[in-house]
């Protein structure tokens, strides 16, 4: 009987994680219910200098807001990398994909696109903190592992 609940619990288990890339909690913000980057399924990611990051996302957005700014802070060895995103990828409302702004409080989301890869340096594993700023704060912020590679 134990062996049958240890392979019921299996099955349900595995496939809510499946194609899920594990992040890391910011001190601030919620997590994404579901991340997928593509080309990627476990950390670290390698991604490619000079390319586009491709991803879908799920979160629930945690407070009601009219605007989303979409932040990435890359860290190599705890140090912060000086880096902004291009003007036309900071509207997170752009991304979404089963609502438009305003949003309210506890809404389920769905967002995909893509962040443009520009680093100073490669080969070299670094940390990634994505953030979306609600009018009120930050509303998802989550962080990855990466290795930067060259074309």
């Amino acid at each position: 009987m134990s062996k049958l609940l240890l392979f019921v619990m299996a099955c349900l288990i595995v496939p809510s994680s499946f194609g899920q890339l594990e992040v890391q909690k910011c001190k601030k913000g919620s997590i994404p219910t579901k991340l997928v980057i593509e080309g990627c399924s476990k950390a670290p990611c390698t991604i490619v200098n000079g390319q586009n990051l491709k991803f879908s996302a799920e979160f629930i957005n945690p407070t009601a807001t009219n605007t989303l700014k979409a932040k990435v802070i890359p860290r190599l060895a705890g140090l912060t990398i000086p880096y902004e995103l291009p003007k036309e990828h900071q509207d997170g409302c752009q991304k979404l994909n089963n609502a438009k702004c305003p949003l309210e409080a506890n809404q389920r989301i769905e967002a995909s696109g893509d962040v443009p890869v520009e680093s100073p340096v490669s080969n070299v594993k670094i940390n990634i903190e994505f953030q979306l700023h609600a009018d009120s704060g930050i509303a998802v912020c989550f962080k990855i592992d990466a290795k930067v590679v060259n074309k």
